[in-house]
């Protein structure tokens, strides 16, 4: 089961590591949470070749990428991509949407959670026997 989380949409100036090296990156807002992937990263994860970091972003006299939050990678069917969290938590946007983005043609792509099999609405409909 899906249900809108977030988007993905590309920042408009580049961003600093801890090391202090710049670079252009894609912001991605996931329930309310900001991270950031570096925009060469995901274009290789988009081909197929390597998954992307997804790193936590935070504002400080320009975007500043922190440690390492998750990654990025491109599903089998190849017709989306699968941000996966270190806390376990799963996302996925539609490939052509997050290619659009890095083309400029789109502003943003919506982003999906992926709900575990079983979730809140399963549970409702358990019945209770004692």
């Amino acid at each position: 089961m899906l249900r809108r989380a977030g988007y993905i949409q590309r920042c408009r100036c580049a961003a600093v590591d801890e090391r202090g090296r710049s670079s252009p990156i894609v912001e991605v807002t996931l329930d309310d949470r900001r991270f950031g992937v570096r925009v060469w990263e995901l274009r290789q994860a988009l081909d197929g070749l390597r998954p992307a970091r997804v790193e936590s972003l935070r504002q400080d006299w320009g975007p500043v990428l922190g440690g390492t939050a998750g990654h990025a990678e491109l599903s089998r069917s190849g017709a989306a991509i699968s941000v996966t969290l270190m806390t376990g938590e799963r996302y996925t946007v539609p490939a052509a949407a997050v290619r659009a983005v890095l083309a400029r043609a789109a502003g943003f792509a919506p982003v999906a959670a992926v709900l575990p099999a079983g979730g809140p609405a399963m549970r409702r409909r358990a019945s209770v026997t004692g």
